[in-house]
């Protein structure tokens, strides 16, 4: 669907890959290659790119590794993190600061500090 106009749209503009890092197997770094496809819609003449479901949009890490960096940084110090993942301080810390406020935002509403209605 184009996002522009709504209409249904098959023609592939162009194809061009994009490179992000997973989780490591067996020990070792994992970086996939993902096409990710831009096309063209010939009844609004716009172009729109493919929305990846497990990469956040203009990240280079997969949901996942993001998840896991924030998890591991739970569990140790961003230093250590950054040391064990090869990633520098401010790559860590902002994986973890991203994640940390995409959790926020989840967190359901405190409905604490609504005034209670007396009943007489």
């Amino acid at each position: 669907m184009c996002p522009h106009c709504g209409q249904v749209t098959v023609k592939v503009h162009q194809n061009r890959p994009i490179l992000v890092r997973d989780l490591a197997l067996f020990g070792r770094s994992v970086y996939l290659q993902v096409p990710r496809r831009q096309f063209y819609c010939s009844h609004c003449q716009h172009y729109s790119t493919e929305v990846l479901s497990f990469v956040d949009w203009e990240r280079s890490y997969t949901q996942r590794y993001e998840a896991y960096i924030y998890q591991q940084v739970k569990q140790t110090t961003i230093d250590q993190v950054s040391q064990n993942e090869e990633l520098s301080r401010d790559q860590v810390e902002g994986i973890f600061n991203r994640q940390f406020e995409q959790r926020q935002a989840k967190k359901p509403k405190d409905f604490g500090s609504r005034k209670s209605v007396s009943t007489r």
